[in-house]
């Protein structure tokens, strides 16, 4: 019997081939294997992204934000809502709230008004108007009051000038940007150190003088004065300030052309209190939904209103309300605006994590 010859070149070649293609098979169908199941997996994971990490709530139960009583301003009986879609926007499931420093009536409260008094030139003894409330008066270039409070070291400086014939006979206003910009350095003598204010835009309102009032001016040729308001940057450049008057800042000034530099400025209210940006946690909103019910059953804060009866909601927003009285957080809001200057709010906050108790019309 012959014995069997082992494998020629030609076979083990031929093998070898074949194990080649199987081998390059394998690694194209191991590749696009590789693709297909991450492709796969970054779809599903698209699809079900995973949810993100509860709010922080680091400041604990917070406090109820203190809406003013106004009696000056008549609730409407009837919410419309008109906005577009007959929808609200959508703003997530959370927010941030920031610690606001809280101030105390300290030895150098004193000290600290005389200052600010002396920067702006009043140089007499105050009259001390209650343990919180200093008043200093001058004569020049108009007749002004400046009244301090040793405590918060807010301060309002009010002139004469509705009562100045003078200053509307050739009033030169400022342009916008150069009224905000003396604002501004007007504020900055006192308060240096306030970024969130060096980078707010501000807003201009045209103002004429009509007896001893102002009055809304049609247009900048046709104003006396000029009203400049400065709020805060807005959080994260998108959620902007809303205070108390609505629209009005914590800084509110009224300027004159017929004086020069910062004896322009007639009016002055600084209600501005710093916020600790880096003392910072999230909370979870109730829905715009859940606001509206409230704002419709009478019970949110009614900023500004100028109609009868029915108000015509148009817009929807999340802002941060920015007390003129010192509050313990800056916390958000929604914003309801509508038809004959309706600014309404409600506390966006889940009701889980404020306060329970609220005062009477709060």
């Amino acid at each position: 019997m012959a014995r069997k010859a082992g494998a020629t070149l030609t076979e083990v070649t031929y093998m070898g081939r074949i194990m080649v293609k199987v081998g390059a098979a394998a690694l194209v169908l191991l590749m696009v294997g590789r693709i297909t199941l991450n492709t796969a997996i970054s779809i599903w994971k698209a699809m079900h992204p995973e949810p993100p990490p509860p709010p922080t709530v680091g400041f604990g139960t917070l406090p109820r934000l203190r809406f003013p009583d106004r009696v000056d301003i008549e609730k409407p009986n009837n919410y419309i809502l008109e906005t577009a879609n007959a929808s609200f926007p959508d703003f997530g499931d959370r927010a941030k709230v920031f610690f606001m420093p809280q101030s105390t009536l300290g030895l150098l409260g004193d000290e600290n008004a005389k200052k600010i008094a002396a920067i702006y030139g009043y140089v007499f003894e105050p009259e001390i108007r209650n343990v919180r409330q200093y008043r200093w008066t001058k004569s020049t270039p108009l007749n002004s009051t400046l009244q301090v409070d040793i405590q918060t070291l807010s301060y309002s400086l009010i002139t004469d000038f509705l009562s100045r014939p003078e200053l509307l006979t050739d009033p030169k206003l400022p342009d916008n940007f150069e009224a905000v910009t003396t604002v501004k350095q007007f504020f900055n003598k006192v308060e240096k150190e306030a970024d969130d204010i060096a980078t707010a835009s501000g807003e201009i309102l045209y103002r004429k003088s009509l007896g001893n009032e102002l009055a809304e001016a049609v247009s900048y040729s046709d104003a006396d004065f000029i009203e400049v308001d400065l709020n805060r940057y807005p959080i994260d450049g998108i959620y902007r300030m809303f205070t108390p008057e609505g629209y009005k800042g914590t800084i509110h000034a009224v300027l004159t052309g017929a004086l020069t530099g910062q004896d322009g400025i007639v009016l002055f209210e600084n209600n501005y209190h710093k916020v600790d940006y880096d003392q910072v946690h999230t909370y979870p909103l109730r829905t715009p939904g859940e606001a509206w019910q409230i704002l419709k059953s009478g019970e949110g804060y009614i900023a500004s209103y100028e109609g009868e009866g029915r108000a015509v909601i148009r817009t929807v927003k999340l802002g941060y309300y920015d007390d003129f009285e010192e509050q313990a957080y800056l916390q958000p809001i929604y914003v309801f605006e509508g038809d004959d200057n309706f600014i309404g709010y409600v506390s966006a906050l889940d009701p889980t994590y404020v306060q329970a108790r609220a005062s009477t019309g709060r």
